[in-house]
């Protein structure tokens, strides 16, 4: 399941302690049940694991672990990541609001 719009979804990145960084800001460029593209001006590397939190609809989703499974810089600085999101029980209330949304 997936959902795109004309707007991008804001999202809050948070980085795990022992990274010693400060938290961000990115933008879903793309948003699927099982995770999703990420533009944003902060550094994020493959392998890296973080906590997400934006909200879809009316559902929010707060610390939504995720892990970066590829990321490119692009010559405007620009971050672009996809990202995995790995608790499953989150994973299958996002599909539902992902399908909220695509069913109006």
């Amino acid at each position: 399941m997936t959902a795109s719009s004309a707007r991008a979804v804001p999202v809050a990145l948070c980085f795990p302690a022992p990274a010693g960084r400060l938290d961000a800001w990115g933008r879903f460029m793309e948003l699927f049940a099982s995770g999703g593209k990420v533009a944003s001006l902060a550094l994020l590397e493959r392998g890296e694991k973080l906590a997400l939190s934006f909200e879809v609809g009316d559902e929010a989703f707060k610390a939504l672990s995720a892990e970066i499974i590829d990321a490119r810089q692009d010559a405007d600085g620009y971050y672009w990541a996809e990202l995995r999101f790995l608790d499953e029980v989150e994973k299958r209330r996002l599909s539902r609001a992902l399908l909220d949304i695509l069913s109006r």
